[in-house]
């Protein structure tokens, strides 16, 4: 994996969409990703194994457009409802502990859960640039978001989460299957990460509900890279 270069300019350009109540998007396709076989019981605990009937899933990046043609890459939170690419949808922008949205499982995250959702993307999300990289990123978050986990704090939840059992399955000839495994492995060691509020969810009662970094504003990027008290000093000289 490397890290992904960011277009600064483009970030300069917008505000801060994280405090925003609505996005609507146009879903535009699949990008990086590759397909899996999965398995989903709602009613399995998380460490039940037995009969499972597994079926292919499209899993990695959704690509969806706003109505300015800015690219908002998301990754999908919720197995049983869809996109459909062309079509246009109004999402409200909430915490990430509250996607999927209720009611129907497996239900909202909940904090501890979002909370191991905010260590995968902090350790993996900015460094996703293979199909292979983008499929068993989403593969974990399936495992985390779908799974019927018991722990009781982040730590113990963590330690819970297995693709070989519990409610959420991929089998072992599932391409992306042992990068998403070690994925998991490492959550929570040395402790929990965090995007912050540039992780949010976007939930719609109708369609498949999703998770997107977006853009911090443009004061906030200056003074991360130094910049805004140059552009002060210069601005007094």
């Amino acid at each position: 994996m490397k890290k992904i270069g960011f277009a600064i300019l483009a970030g300069l350009s917008v505000a801060s969409v994280a405090s925003a109540t609505n996005m609507t998007l146009t879903f535009t396709g699949y990008g990086l990703g590759g397909t899996n076989r999965v398995s989903y019981n709602h009613q399995r605990s998380w460490d039940s194994r037995g009969p499972a009937t597994f079926y292919n899933l499209y899993c990695g990046v959704h690509s969806f457009v706003n109505s300015n043609s800015v690219s908002r890459d998301t990754f999908c939170a919720q197995l049983f409802e869809s996109v459909t690419a062309g079509n246009t949808y109004n999402f409200a922008v909430v915490a990430p502990s509250n996607v999927p949205d209720e009611p129907g499982s497996p239900g909202n995250m909940g904090e501890i859960k979002a909370t191991i959702i905010q260590d995968l993307y902090k350790r993996y999300y900015r460094q996703l640039d293979t199909a292979a990289e983008a499929s068993a990123f989403q593969l974990a978050i399936y495992e985390i978001s779908h799974e019927n986990l018991t722990g009781a704090t982040a730590e113990a939840a963590v330690a819970q989460l297995n693709l070989t059992k519990g409610a959420f399955q991929a089998t072992e000839l599932s391409a992306a299957f042992a990068d998403a495994s070690a994925m998991l492995a490492s959550l929570g060691i040395g402790g929990f990460g965090s995007m912050g509020n540039n992780l949010v969810g976007l939930t719609n009662p109708t369609a498949q509900d999703q998770l997107v970094v977006v853009p911090i504003g443009a004061p906030a990027i200056l003074a991360g890279l130094g910049l805004l008290g140059v552009g002060l000093i210069r601005r007094r000289k």
